[in-house]
């Protein structure tokens, strides 16, 4: 029972993460069914995204600020039944600009707040050694979610339509976040995990934002999270191989497996070399994944070291964001830095699409996405080139 209490808040967490792979990777699947559908491009009705991402951005902000002062029950319980809402709105939807308004509101208390509420459980609950460890174990949730709905998901689009499909999704949202909440129960007190005091140090937030570190550190979340707008794409792009849908749907769950597992061993591999050394091999793995999806001979491995590398956003980002600034008002300069993650997922995920509708291949896309995951990686070196 010690045990369990230890790790309740990690559990609850892990369970936030696995509610992100709805919005996240199991959206993915809808994209072909529903602009066959609707008779729409891939590239305006991916904007969807794009505008549910840019409301998180906005909203990101505030929220980091208003768990940082009073906790994240308020805000889990919301969102349960908010985006259950949204996703039941998607399943009603006649018109692109149907979609678009729901995914206005859907982004206030979606994707991004699930990230956050995880990171702060984590991050505020055990010390800097043992949060590095346990963020890739939770973080890795969004990974089982993504694999487990990766064998459901077109099958039930194929067999009962798209817009079951969604609602199945608003189930499994609902189900997830009021378990993670039950599991939380009045352990979850900003410092408190038990019995146990974390203590906090670090700058608080006017500080950071005084530093020149953390517009640095801007920079680089953007560009490290513009690569992971392939995401969306995914299933298109292994279809455009000509693999049949079977065979898609089985290569997305080896992604989402892999995403899984690789964000454990990056957990492992921060807390046992430091978040920077570790850091610099997941970023550089992630640019030349790029090179190697664009050749279907190598789709596999190509698949896995894509997911190696997009697990860095949720688990590498954090981790370097608490050793530059430490836990004292960590939700706070998290909320802020994430709105990057968000603005570059925003700007990333229609440009694929957009891409694809113009030169007929994602090609010029992946290029592109190469080089600018090296400006991420130049960019990480010039922040932490002093620490280990």
């Amino acid at each position: 029972m010690s045990v369990f209490r230890e790790y309740r808040s990690s559990i609850a967490a892990f369970l936030l993460m696995m509610a992100m792979s709805l919005t996240t990777t199991a959206l993915s699947f809808f994209v072909g069914p529903v602009c066959d559908a609707l008779r729409i491009g891939r590239g305006s009705f991916t904007v969807y995204y794009s505008i549910m991402t840019l409301t998180g951005a906005a909203s990101i902000t505030l929220l980091g600020q208003w768990i940082n002062k009073n906790g994240v029950r308020g805000v889990l319980t919301l969102s349960a039944f908010w985006i259950a809402g949204g996703l039941t709105g998607f399943s009603c939807s006649q018109n692109l600009w149907m979609f678009y308004i729901l995914a206005a509101l859907m982004g206030l208390f979606g994707t991004s707040c699930m990230s956050l509420c995880a990171n702060v459980i984590v991050q505020q609950s055990y010390s800097s050694a043992r949060a590095s460890g346990l963020l890739g174990l939770v973080m890795s949730g969004s990974g089982v979610g993504g694999m487990i709905l990766s064998f459901i998901v077109p099958g039930m689009i194929d067999s009962f339509g798209w817009r079951m499909g969604y609602r199945f999704l608003a189930a499994c949202w609902l189900v997830l976040v009021l378990c993670a909440l039950a599991l939380l129960g009045k352990l979850e007190l900003s410092t408190q995990v038990g019995q146990r005091h974390t203590p906090q140090f670090g700058m608080s937030k006017s500080e950071a934002l005084r530093s020149r570190k953390f517009y640095l550190m801007v920079v680089m979340i953007f560009a490290l999270t513009a690569g992971c707008g392939i995401q969306q794409q995914l299933p298109s792009l292994l279809s455009g191989f000509g693999f049949d849908t079977g065979t898609v749907s089985a290569m997305v769950s080896i992604f989402t497996g892999a995403l899984a597992v690789g964000k454990i061993i990056q957990g492992l591999l921060y807390s046992r070399f430091g978040a920077v050394r570790g850091g610099y091999a997941m970023v550089a793995l992630f640019a030349v994944s790029f090179l190697v999806l664009r050749s279907s001979e190598l789709v596999y491995p190509g698949l896995v070291m894509l997911a190696f590398g997009m697990g860095s956003v949720t688990t590498l980002m954090p981790t370097l964001t608490r050793c530059a600034f430490g836990a004292r008002d960590f939700a706070a300069i998290w909320g802020i830095l994430t709105t990057a993650s968000s603005v570059g997922s925003l700007v990333a995920t229609p440009l694929f699409g957009l891409v694809y509708d113009a030169a007929g291949s994602y090609d010029p896309a992946m290029a592109g996405s190469f080089v600018i995951e090296l400006v991420s990686l130049g960019i990480m070196f010039l922040c932490f080139r002093n620490q280990k």
